[in-house]
């Protein structure tokens, strides 16, 4: 159950508020103009929706931003990148994907980029809130990946056995015990409450769908998900995809992937 979050304004934007909330209505808001006294809050500014932490320097914050910054360098420069290998895009050939596991958006917009119809789901009701809005943002710029790329608020395993096509992709969230010090993004996304869908549960629902192959993103280390060994895998220098195909990718494979309304 999702709880009620507080959403700072502090130039009392009331008209673009609900214009705003459309793009994520599934979040409960409590609007205010300064922040809450301790934890997480939202701030909403023309710069779009972002997570912040009262225990963090003011101006540092999380917001998706595929128009600016890292992403928006990342979308400009991929081209023949590990994940787009990994999850099949080859002359001719972009299959749709679902990824169960859509956290920020990096991955799935990029696949979105190269021309891949894209289903992003996410469970956790801020983290797709944050998404939602930078696929807004994206979409005010005309970019035109963004009308490949849909985005759902759910858990992923209520609809993987609906799944009749195309490619599963997974990137669970790194253990929080990894030895190097995670980023300003992983830190406050590691405080956001868990639900109790576990990655080993979503993996297996993605094995048993009719999706054509399974991938799976790990640290380069990390045992196989499930303690399953993959068919094969593609190795980077800190990460690796691990492969579980199906059967061979066809054209049939390219249709978007619909699954209906918001859980």
């Amino acid at each position: 159950m999702s709880s009620c979050w507080t959403i700072v304004d502090q130039q009392e934007q009331v008209v673009s508020r609900e214009l705003a909330h459309d793009a994520w209505p599934w979040l409960e808001v409590d609007w205010r103009r300064t922040p809450t006294d301790d934890g997480l809050y939202l701030e909403w500014t023309e710069g779009g929706l972002a997570l912040k932490s009262t225990d963090l320097d003011a101006r540092s914050s999380v917001r998706v931003d595929f128009c600016e910054g890292p992403q928006a360098r990342r979308l400009k420069a991929v081209t023949g990148e590990a994940l787009t290998r990994a999850v099949g895009c080859q002359k001719g050939l972009r299959p749709s994907v679902c990824d169960a596991t859509a956290g920020l958006g990096g991955d799935a917009s990029v696949l979105a980029n190269v021309g891949c119809q894209v289903m992003a789901i996410e469970r956790s009701d801020i983290v797709a809130a944050l998404l939602a809005d930078g696929l807004r943002r994206a979409s005010l710029q005309a970019f035109d990946w963004c009308e490949r790329m849909e985005l759902m608020h759910a858990d992923a395993t209520h609809y993987l056995a609906r799944l009749t096509h195309g490619v599963v992709y997974l990137d669970p969230m790194f253990e929080k015990e990894r030895k190097a010090q995670p980023g300003l993004a992983m830190q406050l996304l590691h405080q956001l409450p868990t639900s109790e869908t576990s990655a080993d549960r979503l993996f297996f629902a993605a094995i048993e769908s009719q999706a054509a192959r399974v991938v799976v993103k790990r640290p380069l280390k990390a045992p196989p998900l499930g303690g399953r060994e993959p068919a094969s895998q593609i190795r980077g220098k800190a990460i690796r995809f691990d492969l579980y195909p199906r059967r061979k990718l066809t054209a049939e494979d390219m249709e978007p992937i619909r699954f209906g309304g918001l859980a």
